[in-house]
C-alpha cells in the first residue's frame, strides 16, 4: 500500500538527488521511493536544498532520513500515511530516539497538502549549552569580583558585568566614560540605550573604573578623542577583546562560560523580547535561551561535571 498517494506523475527525486549528494539511504530508502509513489517531495518545504551536493546537505539530509523511516514503518504497519492516528503516531516516536521528531516538518508539509490528517508532533528538544557553569559557581565568581581586593580592577569589573547580564566583551568595549551616569549616591550604567542599575558593590565597581579610566583620558586626551571606559595600552583604543579574555582566563574567569550562565539566569526571568535587547543578541537567539531556561539545565550541567 502506497504511504504517500501521488498528486502528479514523476520520479522520487528528492531521494534520488539525496542519494547523489553521497547521502546514503540505504533499502529502507529505496523501499521509501517505492512507497512515495513518484510523489515529488518539495525540497523547499522540508528545508532540503536538494541542488547542494556536498556537505551541507548534513541536517536537511538527517529530517529526511527520518521521513523516510515513518514511510518505511508505515509500510510495514500496513496503512497509509493519510490514514494514520495520532496515537500510531505517537507509538512510533516513542519507541524511537528524539530525532525522529525531526519529521515535524514534512508533517506540517502533508498536512497543508491534504495527504495527512491533522497530527501532532513535538518541536525538537532543544540543545543544552556546551560551555557553562552552575548556578553556584557563578554566584561564588560574582563574590569574588566584589571582594577580592588582589585582583585587578579591570577583571573585577568585567567580571561583573558579563557574570550578571550575559554581556559579551566586545560589546563593553564600545563603552565610554560618558556611558557611565553618576547621581549622588547612584550609579548607572547606559548600554545601547539601556539605563542599568548595578547592585551595591557592583556599582562602586563601574565608579572605580570610570575614575581610573577618566583620569587617564584628561592625561591623555591629546592622543585620543574617545574617553574609553576600558581603555588599552594605546590611548587611542579600547583595550582589545583577546587581550581581555586572557586576562580574566589567567585569573580564573571563563568568559563564554560565565555569559551563557548568566544568560540562562536571566532567561528565566524575562521576556524574550527583553532578553534579546538587554543582551544584544537576535531574537531567535533569545527564544533559545528561554527554551533553555524552561527545562532543568543545572541538573544537565551537574551530569556533565561527573563524566
Amino acid at each position: 500500500m502506497d504511504a504517500v498517494r501521488p498528486e502528479r506523475a514523476g520520479t522520487g527525486r528528492a531521494l534520488q538527488r539525496l542519494g547523489e549528494g553521497g547521502v546514503q539511504v540505504g533499502e529502507e530508502g529505496a523501499r521509501a521511493g517505492r512507497l512515495l509513489g513518484g510523489h515529488r517531495v518539495v525540497p523547499a518545504q522540508l528545508g532540503v536544498e536538494l541542488r547542494h551536493r556536498d556537505a551541507r546537505l548534513g541536517r536537511p539530509a538527517h529530517r529526511l532520513r527520518r521521513v523516510i523511516e515513518l514511510l518505511a514503518w508505515l509500510d510495514d504497519e500496513g496503512t497509509s500515511l493519510d490514514q494514520l492516528t495520532q496515537p500510531e503516531l505517537d507509538r512510533w516516536l516513542d519507541e524511537g530516539s528524539i530525532t525522529r521528531r525531526d519529521v515535524r516538518p514534512f508533517i506540517t508539509w502533508a498536512e497543508r497538502r491534504g495527504l495527512a490528517p491533522n497530527l501532532h508532533v513535538p518541536p525538537p528538544r532543544i540543545a543544552a549549552p556546551k560551555t557553562c557553569i552552575k548556578e553556584e559557581e557563578r554566584v561564588q565568581q560574582l563574590g569574588r569580583c566584589l571582594s577580592a581586593e588582589d585582583l585587578p580592577g579591570i577583571v573585577r569589573t568585567v567580571g561583573d558585568l558579563v557574570l550578571l547580564f550575559g554581556f559579551p566583551y566586545t560589546r563593553l568595549l564600545g563603552l565610554t566614560t560618558h556611558d557611565v551616569i553618576i547621581g549622588g549616591d547612584v550609579v548607572e550604567l547606559c548600554i545601547d540605550g539601556h539605563t542599568l542599575r548595578l547592585p551595591p558593590r557592583g556599582d562602586q565597581l563601574l565608579l572605580e573604573q570610570w575614575k581610573i579610566s577618566a583620569e587617564r583620558w584628561t592625561v591623555n586626551q591629546t592622543a585620543s578623542t574617545t574617553p574609553w571606559l576600558f581603555p588599552g595600552q594605546r590611548p587611542a583604543r579600547p583595550i582589545r577583546s583577546e587581550y581581555l579574555g586572557l586576562l580574566l582566563r589567567r585569573h580564573g574567569f571563563e568568559g563564554l562560560a560565565s555569559r551563557n550562565s548568566a544568560r540562562l539566569a536571566l532567561a528565566s526571568d524575562l521576556p524574550t523580547s527583553v532578553l534579546a535587547d538587554l543582551t544584544g543578541t537576535s531574537i531567535s537567539n533569545a527564544t533559545r535561551w528561554t527554551g533553555y531556561a524552561r527545562r532543568d539545565w543545572l541538573d544537565y550541567i551537574a551530569s556533565r561535571t561527573q563524566i
